[in-house]
């Protein structure tokens, strides 16, 4: 078993129905609910997913059932078990295990403009300066916690990235 972080809520209705989940090595996990047992708890199918692809489906361009389907690698595809708020992935399962009630349904698309049906998002705008040197890991930590840089500026003589 190993355990995961969560690291974003999709979907929720009643529980989270689709979610983002990491484990300690950084692999990104997207899940979806498939059971609630008041035994075993939630129980989520779970499939290991590139940061581009899931920005894919979080772009509304990947449908959900395509991403269980076809995974980008072999052994990809979990049971991901959400209990007295623990994630952690166990069954490494094949794709003949997975039963039709597992899976999504065809054609489902995010869609990320459901969530601001009553106000407008909060946002704030922060201009930090980063040194040049320390760009490619600023880069980084901004996509894993699912920040934008909206410009990138290179300050005079390469001394401080603006971003």
């Amino acid at each position: 078993m190993r355990p995961l972080t969560l690291i974003n809520t999709l979907e929720y209705y009643d529980v989270p129905q689709i979610l983002v989940a990491t484990d300690a090595t950084g692999t990104n996990y997207l899940c979806t609910l498939y059971k609630n047992d008041a035994e075993d708890g939630y129980l989520y199918l779970g499939v290991q997913i590139s940061e581009p692809r899931l920005m894919a489906f979080v772009g509304g361009q990947l449908d959900l059932r395509d991403a269980y389907v076809h995974p980008e690698v072999e052994n990809a595809l979990y049971v991901v078990t959400a209990k007295q708020e623990v994630l952690t992935a166990s069954t490494i399962l094949q794709p003949q295990d997975i039963s039709e009630d597992m899976l999504p349904e065809a054609g489902y698309f995010y869609d990320a403009s459901d969530l601001a049906d009553e106000a407008e998002p909060q946002t704030d705008t922060y201009q930090l300066e980063v040194p040049a040197h320390d760009r490619i890991t600023f880069s980084t930590l901004i996509s894993r916690m699912g920040w934008r840089a909206l410009s990138l500026r290179k300050a005079l003589k390469g001394k401080a990235a603006i971003f």
